[in-house]
């Protein structure tokens, strides 16, 4: 049984019938070896090779997974401005950066996580979210539990 294997090493395109003129219209001159930039064309088509066994494609991420807590998240509440609002600053790596972003409460409208302590948020428990002012921030979907704010006020 014999069995081949594909080599890492790219070898360069085979020539196009007829395609390459001892000058272009751009005015691009041949070397002895083909175009002045025979190289760097061979290069780039290398790398757009599909591998044998491609990686298997990421599955897509559930519901669930999307409202769970982030590591990437820094949440710090700044102050208190009136009984229903509160400063916030919020710092995600992967998605946005607020500084004193105001926060106002409400009931929950859905499940989902404090952005605070990581507890579960059910449908009706009191909370507060980010205010939602013209256009929408990238954490409006966000959530702190409106006992964790009743907590920290009163340490």
């Amino acid at each position: 049984m014999h069995i081949e294997m594909q080599s890492n090493v790219c070898s360069a395109p085979p020539a196009l019938e007829g395609s390459v003129a001892p000058a272009t219209a751009a005015g691009v001159t041949e070397r002895a070896g083909g175009p002045v930039w025979g190289h760097v064309i061979s290069a780039l088509l290398c790398a757009y090779r599909v591998p044998a066994n491609p990686p298997p494609a990421a599955r897509p991420v559930g519901r669930a997974a999307l409202r769970a807590p982030s590591s990437h998240v820094l949440v710090e509440v700044v102050e208190r401005l009136s009984v229903s609002t509160i400063a916030v600053i919020w710092q995600d790596a992967t998605r946005c950066c607020y500084i004193d972003q105001v926060w106002h409460s409400c009931r929950a409208r859905s499940m989902g996580y404090c952005a605070l302590t990581g507890t579960l948020i059910r449908r009706g428990d009191f909370i507060y979210k980010p205010r939602v002012r013209g256009e929408i921030p990238a954490n409006a979907d966000a959530m702190i539990v409106a006992s964790a704010i009743a907590q920290a006020g009163a340490e």
